[in-house]
C-alpha cells in the first residue's frame, strides 16, 4: 500500500543551525583524557 501526497513539497527538509566551536573543544578534551586514562591503566597492567 503507498499512499500519494497531494502537498508542495518536494524532496526532502533541512533545519539549519549554527556551530558551537566550545562542544567541539570539550569533546576533543575529553577524548584525550580518556585515552590517556586507558594509556595509563595498560601500562600499569605490564
Amino acid at each position: 500500500m503507498r499512499e500519494e501526497r497531494d502537498d508542495d513539497i518536494e524532496g526532502k527538509m533541512e533545519l539549519g543551525h549554527e556551530a558551537d566551536l566550545r562542544y567541539r573543544s570539550v569533546f576533543f578534551i575529553t577524548i584525550t583524557i580518556g585515552v590517556l586514562y586507558l594509556g595509563i591503566i595498560l601500562l600499569k597492567t605490564l
